[in-house]
């Protein structure tokens, strides 16, 4: 048994590393991409893995419903929620039913079974890491806008696209090992409450980035022609700049949900978010 949880440790970590290789998150250190960055994370994730368990995860104790199911609603309506930490869940869904305006935060969440409908494998030779899968019209959609840029003389990769429970909750316990919760809770998403898992959500990077993450992204030229078009295809810039007390989030201008172009047109033009779209903020 003790082998078998090492062996599954040792996997963690390596998911970790492939997953972050091409997407350094030069942001949550507070400091530019480092050379060292991967190997450190890749040894502070073999130590986050033995010592970072469910159980560790489950402190904040949050509630996925009964007494709390109200007062957590008409709290958030009251812009009373602290969404920084990690409140108590609204509502958990269990299995995807197709909709591009699926709601998922730290109110709304999804199991650790949820798996997406109709994903398709990302072209290698268009994102920074392998293995990686997009709804299909979603995909489709960003086909699109990169072919737009490209046309341009622009370029940008991506990097990320849906992840599982179990890589959320490795990513998660890896950054909160470094960073602390309360940094952690505003860049990296919960387990179970990702926009990730929904299949809908994709992080972008480019070359002239390094292919990093980081807020300047908007300062470049494949980071803003993105902020000015993506919403054409049906994209939104999902956590905007200034809007971390309804996203929970503080900006990220690599990351886009798809949510339709009749959708991101208007919440694109009115500047609120999916949160304030859907009046659920």
């Amino acid at each position: 048994m003790r082998k078998f949880k090492s062996f599954i440790i040792l996997i963690s970590a390596i998911v970790i590393v492939l997953s972050l290789w091409g997407c350094q998150r030069s942001d949550l250190s507070g400091q530019g991409s480092l050379p060292g960055a991967v190997s450190s994370m890749f040894r502070d994730a073999l130590r986050t893995a033995a010592d970072y368990t469910d159980s560790r995860l489950s402190s904040p104790n949050p509630s996925e419903g009964g007494d709390n199911l109200a007062s957590a609603a008409g709290a958030q309506g009251a812009n009373s929620v602290d969404m920084t930490g990690i409140p108590d869940v609204i509502s958990t869904l269990t299995s995807d039913d197709g909709n591009r305006l699926v709601l998922v935060n730290k109110l709304y969440t999804v199991s650790k079974d949820y798996y997406p409908t109709d994903m398709v494998a990302v072209d290698g030779s268009l994102s920074t890491n392998q293995g990686l899968y997009f709804k299909r019209e979603a995909y489709e959609a960003y086909l699109k806008m990169l072919s737009t840029a490209q046309s341009e003389g622009l370029n940008f990769m991506i990097c990320s696209t849906y992840r599982s429970y179990a890589l959320q909750t490795s990513l998660y316990n890896s950054s909160l090992a470094q960073n602390g919760e309360a940094f952690t809770n505003t860049r990296s998403a919960y387990p179970g409450r990702s926009e990730h898992h929904t299949g809908w959500a994709v992080d972008i990077t480019s070359k002239s980035m390094g292919y990093g993450l980081s807020q300047n992204f908007i300062d470049y030229p494949e980071g803003l022609w993105i902020n000015n078009h993506c919403s054409e295809y049906g994209f939104i810039i999902r956590y905007p700049s200034g809007k971390t007390n309804i996203t929970g989030y503080d900006y990220e201008p690599w990351h886009l949900r798809y949510v339709g172009i009749e959708a991101a047109s208007e919440i694109t033009s009115r500047g609120i978010t999916l949160e304030e779209y859907l009046r659920k903020a």
